[in-house]
């Protein structure tokens, strides 16, 4: 099982001898160990290795990213919140923001590095001699992931300005990616966005302006998990030292124990006769007196899979989690599973997601044009549990937004853009862009004509009866005269 803890670098990088190997297997997942595989000269690639290598690491930091990256992302007018439908330079970003990577693909990667190391890089790939840096997405047509892990953030030579009067460029001089194969990259500073997961160091070092992961405060849960796979693994594979052959043989004296020679033919006998492989017998059979005692122990009285569903939980928790949502094996047990997963999308996901885009909206300057980025969960299954309340609050703003155009105080394309629809165009319908006391007799007409005919709908609505049966019938009133 050194598979995974080949994994992990540690600070103190020593040539490893035989002797050296004998003494560090002895201190694995003392608390040393831990704090050299912390250290943040190796800390970010070791939390990136646990999450390809550990299904606790991997399930809450895939539950949150692919989650999000499968939200649909939307432009939007800062005015009227309306969606824009045609943006040439957006629409090719939230499609395809480069060569390899599709929009899914940038957001999974971005999260899963914000998550795992604290820290997540995106990179605009422009020209640095571009005139117009606030606004990225009018000239930029590429945009990359960089490797968190492999970041560093480079501060200027001159003193640095903390705690005071100070520009993005009086703090950092650029960025430095160390990449293996291409040597190290530097990039100008803003061509770079950093989203930190926590708070930032504000002290040079490998880890200047960059915030520790999460799983810091999780090592303890996860060196406990490795310790119990590596225990699961000797019982699976080696099975480890099952026990002693006491020999019970007796003379004058008491109990005699057994020869070098018995021994050797004991264990000659045991090793070529008995087994159940290769055509030897299940059953040994010795003229030497014997008893056995056990050393080992079962999987069953280790209890290695209450250990690890509970460790898996707490590493969940630092996500935030709820602990019903941890993959077990009764799974199927927990009615509430689903309001689980609606607290996870609210509580977490969504305003993390929320985030993002006001972030990213500033770093492309969308927001000096009057846009801004939003994302859409509306296909969720465990969030169309509050559609009918939904539906009642567009019904209240509907309501609302009818009674304002009556008075005058909203027209009618702000009416459309409270209910998230498009605004449409004042040259083609200038009856749209007008409150009521500006319309002409016929438009105020054609007003009261769409208005009749939709009250006169809602009422023939209001006026069906539903039966058990669901079915529903519009109740026919007599005439006076019958």
């Amino acid at each position: 099982m050194s598979v995974l803890t080949n994994l992990f670098k540690r600070k103190s990088a020593t040539v490893t001898t035989a002797a050296t190997s004998a003494a560090t297997a002895t201190v694995r997942w003392t608390p040393q160990y831990i704090r050299e595989i912390c250290s943040p000269l190796v800390a970010e690639e070791n939390f990136m290795n646990l999450f390809l290598s550990l299904p606790e690491v991997f399930f809450p930091i895939d539950f949150i990213a692919s989650r999000i990256a499968k939200a649909h992302f939307e432009l939007k007018k800062s005015k009227d919140d309306s969606v824009v439908w045609c943006n040439r330079r957006m629409d090719k970003v939230l499609a395809r923001p480069n060569c390899v990577m599709s929009w899914s693909e940038v957001i999974y990667s971005h999260f899963v590095h914000k998550l795992a190391t604290g820290n997540a890089f995106l990179r605009a790939a422009m020209a640095e001699d571009t005139a117009d840096t606030e606004r990225k997405y009018r000239w930029c047509d590429h945009y990359w992931p960089l490797p968190a892990q492999d970041v560093r953030v480079e501060p200027p030579r001159d003193r640095v300005p903390l705690y005071g009067v100070a520009e993005t460029a009086d703090l950092i001089s650029g960025y430095r990616v160390d990449s293996l194969g291409y040597g190290q990259l530097r990039f100008p500073a803003w061509q770079i966005w950093h989203d930190r997961d926590g708070v930032a160091d504000l002290y040079r070092g490998s880890q200047y302006l960059k915030s520790p992961s999460r799983l810091l405060a999780a090592m303890k849960p996860i060196s406990n998990l490795i310790a119990v796979y590596e225990a699961r693994n000797v019982i699976y594979v080696k099975r480890g030292g099952i026990g002693f052959l006491v020999s019970l043989k007796q003379d004058e004296t008491g109990t005699a124990a057994m020869t070098a020679a018995e021994k050797e033919d004991l264990i000659a006998q045991v090793n070529e006769r008995y087994g159940v492989t290769d055509g030897r017998a299940p059953i040994g059979v010795t003229d030497i007196p014997l008893s056995f005692i056990r050393t080992n122990l079962s999987i069953s009285e280790l209890q290695p899979f209450e250990e690890t569903l509970e460790d898996a939980v707490k590493i969940a928790g630092v996500f935030g989690i709820p602990s019903v949502l941890v993959p077990r094996k009764d799974q199927g047990t927990f009615s509430n599973q689903s309001n689980a997963e609606k607290a996870a999308y609210c509580g977490v996901i969504i305003p993390m997601a929320r985030q993002f885009c006001e972030d990213l909206t500033r770093f492309l300057g969308l927001d000096r044009d009057g846009y801004y980025l939003d994302m859409n969960f509306s296909d969720v299954d465990c969030l169309q549990q509050g559609l009918k309340e939904a539906e009642q609050v567009k019904k209240l703003v509907n309501d609302r937004c009818a009674a304002q155009f009556d008075r005058g105080l909203i027209t009618l394309n702000d009416w459309r853009a409270q209910m998230h629809e498009s605004q449409l165009d004042e040259e083609e319908m200038p009856i749209f862009s007008k409150l009521k006391f500006q319309m002409t007799p016929e438009e105020l007409d054609e007003i009261k004509r769409v208005q009749g005919s939709t009250a006169t709908t809602r009422n023939e609505t209001d006026n069906q009866t539903e039966y058990d049966n669901g079915t529903s019938q519009t109740p026919i009133i007599p005439n006076e005269s019958d």
